[in-house]
Order: C-alpha cells, then sequence, then structure tokens
C-alpha cells in the first residue's frame, strides 16, 4: 500500500489534468460499485440506463478519457462492452428474477469514430426463446451520428 499511496501521490502532484480526471473517475466509480453492488465495467464506464419501451433499453455513458484510444477516439472495444452491456441489461431484466445471461455471440459492426460529449446505446429484443435470446444495438453519439451497430446472442442461465 506504501508504493500505491506514494503512486497517487506523485500523480496529484506532478500529474496531468488528464491523468487527474482518469483518478476521480476511479474514486467515483469505486463508490458506486460500492453503493450499487453492480459490476466494476458499468461504474467505470459510468452507465446509466432506462427502459424505453417494453422491449427496447437505452444506455447513455459520457465520453471520457479513459474510453479513448491512441487516436484519441473511443475505443472499439469499450464500443462494443457498451453494446453488450446495453443487450444484456435488456435481456436480464426483460426475464422472471432468479435467470441470468451470458453473451454466447457479438458482432460489432462499426460505423464511425466514437467522437462527442456522450455515447447513446439503445438495444431491442428480436428474439427470447427457451435458452437463447437475441438483440439488436444502435450507438450514437449525442448528435445523432451513428457510431456502431451490433447483434448480440445471449444464452439464459436458469437458476434454480
Amino acid at each position: 500500500y506504501c508504493l500505491l499511496r506514494q503512486e497517487l501521490e506523485q500523480i496529484l502532484t506532478n500529474g496531468t489534468d488528464e491523468e487527474k480526471e482518469i483518478l476521480a473517475l476511479t474514486l467515483a466509480a469505486l463508490k458506486r460499485r460500492k453503493e450499487k453492488g453492480s459490476a466494476y465495467i458499468n461504474e467505470f464506464l459510468g452507465l446509466e440506463g432506462s427502459f424505453q419501451a417494453e422491449d427496447t433499453y437505452q444506455l447513455v455513458v459520457p465520453i471520457t478519457p479513459f474510453m479513448m484510444n491512441s487516436l484519441n477516439i473511443v475505443h472499439g472495444g469499450i464500443t462494443a462492452t457498451l453494446a453488450d452491456c446495453t443487450m444484456g441489461t435488456l435481456i436480464k431484466k426483460s426475464l422472471p428474477s432468479g435467470n441470468d445471461v451470458v453473451t454466447a455471440e457479438l458482432k460489432v459492426n462499426y460505423i464511425a469514430p466514437g467522437k462527442g460529449k456522450k455515447l447513446i446505446s439503445t438495444a431491442k429484443l428480436l428474439s427470447r426463446g427457451k435458452h437463447l435470446c437475441v438483440a439488436e444495438c444502435k450507438i450514437e453519439n449525442e448528435t445523432g451520428r451513428l457510431i456502431a451497430a451490433a447483434t448480440g446472442t445471449f444464452f439464459i442461465i436458469h437458476h434454480r
């Protein structure tokens, strides 16, 4: 812990504004994770979601330095994670209590660079079977520019 404390103090004293912002985002994510008990990735991304219709779920995430690649656009893996989280959350929340889902297949088409202030990810349920569900997802920025389109297949875990 002493080494960690020294490194944190070094960043707070001599770090860039971006490094300090990443630390602030990390602390806020850890606090939200502790309060909500949700997955770390949800809190590190700052996901906020709601149903738009019975079969449509939307997650909104601010674009932060944590998400950027070396080209200063949202990293493709973050975009894929956002699509996966949106579709998975839609399906889990639409199932009876006590069921979980895991991703069986994910396909992402990257259409435009992830730029802007936030990403809006909207998933729609296409099919729900006994063991598998299929959903589609569109990710846009705040101006409505389409960033990515995805489809996913999710396996339902029935807990007894």
